[in-house]
């Protein structure tokens, strides 16, 4: 069966400034988002989606928003995109974290269908330059390594890593692995959301919906649109104005497939130093990391 898992381009699904217009398929060897097929003559094509892979596979190979305004005119609550900037400055202030994330990204087989596909992602970052990501599903663990001079990808199941030497800092390493390997970070969004003031020329309408529980959290719920995507927000109500859940829906497809993911949150952990060391399993062979010769989203599987 063939099915098209959706590339991670999360800049084509929320503002510029939020997420940076990278890529997220590595061609070679890793892959940290999904995949999409090329036009062929006589081949069944799925169509490329604005939904980011599920934060990330690192494997081998391959709600409505509010209406707009009349005539197209932005239908924007001030207090929508005010959330946004407050919950940008809170994250940038953070120098220690651990992120718990549940995802579920739909993939759209090739009979038209959605179907979910669930991970379990582990993100803990020292700012200014350590950071670890283990990402689990489908019976496998990838993940990358960051110690400030290389950052090492591996893949327990296929039992290899790559090493590479990387920049200084924690922004510098997001850049380098997007622009120079089409590779997105795990929980990419985070780091966008942490560097500056959100786009608001980008977003069509957002409405505050009001304040939900998210497991035991009380967050307010925001819904934007912009062309292609709707997406949702619930951030957290009080001092701590962090992100508890998002949903992005692909409006370019007729199914409108979604990617969700749920956060947990540990602020100010203490990490042991061996957290940002990586040590390969018995076995485990390191191999070569290629730049990517296509653009990150038209790889096949």
């Amino acid at each position: 069966m063939n099915k098209n898992v959706f590339p991670g381009v999360i800049a084509r699904t929320v503002p510029a400034s939020l997420a940076a217009p990278v890529g997220a398929a590595l061609m070679g060897a890793f892959v940290l988002g999904g995949c999409a097929h090329q036009e062929t003559a006589g081949e069944h094509v799925p169509a490329q989606s604005n939904v980011p892979s599920p934060l990330n596979d690192l494997g081998v190979g391959p709600g409505e928003g509010g209406p707009g305004g009349e005539g197209g005119t932005p239908d924007i609550d001030a207090r929508a995109t005010n959330a946004l900037d407050a919950m940008g400055q809170y994250l940038r202030s953070l120098r220690t974290f651990e992120v718990d994330a549940d995802t579920s990204t739909d993939v759209v087989l090739d009979n038209g269908q959605n179907a979910a596909l669930l991970r379990h992602a582990v993100l803990k970052v020292k700012r200014p330059d350590r950071m670890r990501a283990d990402v689990s599903g489908n019976g496998n663990v990838r993940g990358i390594v960051y110690d400030g001079h290389r950052f090492t990808i591996f893949n327990e199941k296929k039992g290899y890593y790559v090493r590479r030497d990387a920049p200084p800092t924690l922004d510098g390493l997001v850049r380098d692995l997007a622009i120079n390997w089409h590779i997105e970070t795990p929980l990419v969004d985070l780091f966008y959301w942490g560097n500056g003031k959100p786009d608001d020329s980008a977003i069509r309408s957002a409405q505050t919906l009001g304040v939900e529980k998210v497991d035991t959290r009380a967050c307010t719920h925001y819904a934007y649109r912009q062309a292609g995507a709707d997406w949702e927000l619930w951030i957290e109500t009080g001092h701590r104005p962090l992100p508890c859940k998002m949903i992005i829906t692909d409006t370019t497809q007729p199914t409108r497939p979604r990617h969700e993911v749920t956060y947990h949150w540990r602020l100010n952990p203490a990490f042991a130093a061996s957290t940002f060391v990586f040590h390969p399993r018995p076995g485990a062979r390191q191999i070569e990391l290629k730049p990517a010769d296509r653009p990150p989203y038209e790889e096949g599987q």
